[in-house]
């Protein structure tokens, strides 16, 4: 890197030189990510931004370099500070997300392609990362139909958050087993302040442990997650016509399903998440070019009211627990009292 440029981190709260960030990124067609929690920036010696990268925890985003520095090295600096950062963080796997013109140069330092579409490219540093979640999940499928004796013919799939394991979930799945010899279920990645993932997907299994046809999976960071799938997270930052579901959605279509001979995709009836909304119509849309037949289940609804995760969480946060024994399984029922109500 030339010796009159300047390497340095820029704070989110110092909002001038975020300012000159976010003009920089918006000339190189790229918007700033407000869900990043570590940028770096390489000025030159006027003291103009000419390359930029930041981290969403293990996920690298915003990489822009100007047109006229791109023969310099800056990208490889760029990350390679990234990365040094990550790792001081105790983070050694990463993803990026990025344009598929740079595919070479990530490659290049050492990350390899999980999916693209026409213009987003997403990739990590462990070589056969994606291979070994799909020969992981594809080795315990092949197991469960061993030990429960299915021959699955009609192989149904639904990745839920199950934030945490409601009655409504129960009826989603029961009600999606009935129709198949054999239903996967994908439990979301991630913990939050109300449950963990591996809380969650413990809650699950105990859910549907008396249906012999019913298997369940973590997601990991490859499906519906915060990798593939960022609008999700952030719901109230965007608007249902950016919504950013493509790459999802291809990776279900292209990997997921082929790998499980899924021939159904279950969903839930949505109103009221806008967001979840426009996800369950890109769908849709896209599932009528592939193999898989989407069915869509009314929700179950307590009375007039719709089942939630979110009312659960409410009623958690407001120790009004009274309320929730009619949303959820016992088990899940039994669980929170035992961790929430002191």
């Amino acid at each position: 890197m030339n010796n009159q440029y300047q390497i340095s981190t820029i704070s989110i709260y110092n909002k001038y030189r975020l300012t000159n960030l976010i003009n920089f990124l918006n000339t190189q067609g790229l918007d700033f990510d407000n869900n990043v929690n570590f940028t770096v920036i390489i000025k030159n010696e006027k003291e103009q931004i000419i390359a930029t990268g930041s981290l969403d925890t293990n996920i690298i985003k915003c990489l822009a370099v100007a047109p006229n520095h791109r023969n310099e090295g800056l990208s490889a600096t760029i990350v390679s500070y990234l990365i040094n950062k990550a790792a001081s963080e105790g983070i050694r796997k990463l993803f990026v997300y990025t344009k598929c013109e740079n595919e070479d140069m990530f490659k290049d330092l050492g990350f390899y392609a999980i999916e693209k579409t026409n213009k987003i490219l997403l990739m990590e540093n462990i070589k056969n990362g994606f291979t070994n979640y799909l020969n992981n999940i594809k080795k315990e499928t092949e197991a469960f139909i061993h030990i429960n004796n299915i021959q699955p013919k009609k192989i149904g799939c639904i990745i839920a958050n199950c934030n945490p394991f409601t009655k409504g979930h129960l009826y989603l799945m029961e009600t999606s087993a009935k129709k198949c010899d054999l239903l996967h279920v994908f439990v979301l990645s991630g913990s939050n302040k109300f449950f963990t993932e591996e809380e969650r997907v413990t809650l699950v299994k105990q859910g549907i442990k008396n249906h012999d046809n019913i298997i369940v999976h973590y997601a990991k960071d490859y499906i519906l997650s915060p990798l593939t799938f960022p609008t999700y997270f952030i719901k109230e930052k965007i608007q249902t016509s950016n919504i950013n579901c493509e790459l999802d959605v291809t990776i279900f279509i292209n990997k997921i399903a082929p790998l499980l001979n899924i021939t159904h995709r279950f969903l839930g009836t949505e109103s009221n998440d806008l967001v979840t909304k426009a996800y369950n119509d890109y769908l849709t849309n896209a599932l009528k070019h592939s193999n898989v037949e989407l069915e869509i289940i009314d929700r179950e609804k307590v009375g007039n009211i719709i089942i939630s995760a979110s009312k659960v969480r409410k009623y958690i946060e407001n120790k009004e627990f009274d309320k929730i024994k009619d949303f959820v399984p016992k088990t899940t029922y039994e669980f929170i009292l035992n961790k929430f109500k002191l």
